[in-house]
C-alpha cells in the first residue's frame, strides 16, 4: 500500500510538472553501465525509473569529458 501511494505521489508531481526532466536541461537517458562525465538528478521519466536509467548531463561550458569518459575536467 505504502509503494502505491509513493507511485502515485510521484506520478502526481510529474504530471503538474514539479519534476525536472533530463531533456529539458539538454541531458540523455543513459543505462547504469554506460560512460557519463556528468550525472545530472534529473528524471528520465514521469516516474522514477527502476529500471537503472539515470540523466547524463554534457560538461559545464570551458569543460570536457576526461578520456574515459567519466569526469568533466
Amino acid at each position: 500500500m505504502r509503494v502505491l501511494a509513493m507511485v502515485s505521489l510521484l506520478a502526481f508531481a510529474g504530471a503538474l510538472g514539479c519534476t525536472e526532466k533530463c531533456e529539458d536541461v539538454g541531458g540523455t537517458c543513459v543505462l547504469g553501465s554506460h560512460a557519463c562525465p556528468n550525472r545530472g538528478t534529473q528524471e528520465c521519466h514521469a516516474i522514477a525509473d527502476p529500471g537503472g536509467f539515470y540523466c547524463c548531463l554534457p560538461c559545464p561550458s570551458g569543460k570536457k569529458a576526461n578520456d574515459a569518459g567519466t569526469a568533466c575536467e
